[in-house]
């Protein structure tokens, strides 16, 4: 079913964002032979695996979020590992592999409470978002940050970004079904502008319902040009999405640009895809 392994003589190190094509190459074909990935039925071209930040194929999490925020916004290796090392040890990552091309095609990366904290919300707090705590506390499911989810990063390579394609919403199926499982009530994220359009947008993206966190302004961020510091309670997520997806708009979006992404995400649909927790 897969290519004949590569030798690859240095492994890499934990956490690590710069790996090498071979190390890429050996981590994604070691992931797929594992008994529980190897198993999925053919027919499916993605799985989506879900490995905490001490699994050596969070790796491969790490090396997408590189590799993409690199090139939108000039975020390095060193930068990312300035930015999330405090926080890998609470960090969970959910990657989506390629079993066609035996690559890595996204990452979704939350954040869990932690001595170190949640990054989003710390982060808020400060230039350009300026977000008020005791307003943070009063919305939906902020008040306990033990159960509070931060969406530090989706990153999914160009090449796998047509419309709402297969990874994206893979990828935050993935997550949300994860949170609905461990009773997370919140969510939190800081997202740029055009990102976040295509997430919340019920004229033209998929509809997920975040909103302002804690009466924050709008900004540049980690070379984002313009971000957005948002928040969205967990419980409310299917019945606002479902509304979404039954609306006319929805609809029209289903049939015209999403094609069935709306039906994916809402309802988990797995046409092209399945979910691992590793």
């Amino acid at each position: 079913m897969y290519p004949e392994s590569r030798v690859e003589s240095n492994e890499p190190s934990l956490p690590s964002y710069e790996l090498t094509p071979d190390q890429v190459h050996g981590l994604t074909e070691r992931l797929l032979n594992l008994e529980s990935v190897s198993a999925a039925p053919d027919k499916y071209r993605y799985v989506a695996v879900a490995v905490d930040g001490d699994s050596e194929f969070a790796n491969l999490g790490r090396y997408i979020e590189k590799t993409v925020f690199d090139e939108a916004f000039k975020n390095d290796a060193d930068q990312m590992a300035e930015e999330y090392g405090p926080y890998e040890s609470a960090s969970r990552f959910y990657i989506s592999i390629d079993r066609e091309t035996i690559q890595p095609s996204g990452v979704l990366r939350i954040i869990q409470n932690s001595t170190a904290g949640l990054k989003s919300y710390d982060d808020a707090l400060g230039e350009p978002f300026f977000a008020k705590t005791e307003a943070i506390k009063r919305q939906s499911g902020m008040a306990d940050l033990d159960k509070v989810w931060d969406v530090g990063t989706i990153a999914v390579p160009r090449e796998y970004r047509a419309k709402e394609g297969p990874v994206s919403i893979l990828l935050q199926r993935a997550m949300y079904t994860d949170a609905h499982d461990r009773s997370v009530q919140a969510l939190i994220s800081i997202v740029d502008n055009k990102a976040l359009v295509k997430m919340r947008s019920k004229f033209r993206g998929v509809g997920i319902p975040f909103g302002r966190l804690g009466k924050s302004k709008s900004g540049p961020y980690l070379g984002s040009k313009k971000s957005h510091a948002v928040s969205g309670y967990v419980p409310e997520f299917y019945e606002k999405m479902s509304k979404h997806r039954n609306s006319l708009r929805g609809r029209l979006l289903a049939r015209y640009a999403l094609g069935d992404a709306l039906d994916r995400l809402v309802e988990g649909t797995q046409d092209d895809a399945i979910i691992l927790n590793l």
